[in-house]
């Protein structure tokens, strides 16, 4: 009755371990006044917009079939959140 559901992936493991934190004050006030606005919760409206998103993004051309795979096959690690030294990058490329 109930179909087994796609395996979550790494970002999605992540993201529902923790909550979401919206650490922008400017788009949590703009989340806030249109939930004011349309009298709807905040989740709500984050979730209407990710949909809307998701919906534009899957309107575009798609990667071929391969790349798809590959990408799939070797996934980008996660951001570590550091930021990277560029002096050092620049010393290894004899300061190109």
């Amino acid at each position: 009755m109930n179909a087994p559901q796609e395996p979550l992936s790494r970002a999605e493991q992540q993201a529902l371990a923790a909550p979401l934190l919206i650490e922008d004050a400017e788009v949590v006030r703009m989340i806030a006044r249109l939930a004011d606005e349309r009298g709807t919760p905040m989740a709500e409206i984050i979730k209407l917009a990710v949909a809307d998103y998701m919906m534009r993004h899957s309107l575009a051309e798609g990667a071929p079939e391969w790349l798809r795979q590959f990408w799939r096959d070797h996934p980008m690690p996660l951001p570590t959140g550091l930021k990277a030294d560029k002096r050092f990058f620049d010393a290894l490329s004899g300061d190109m």
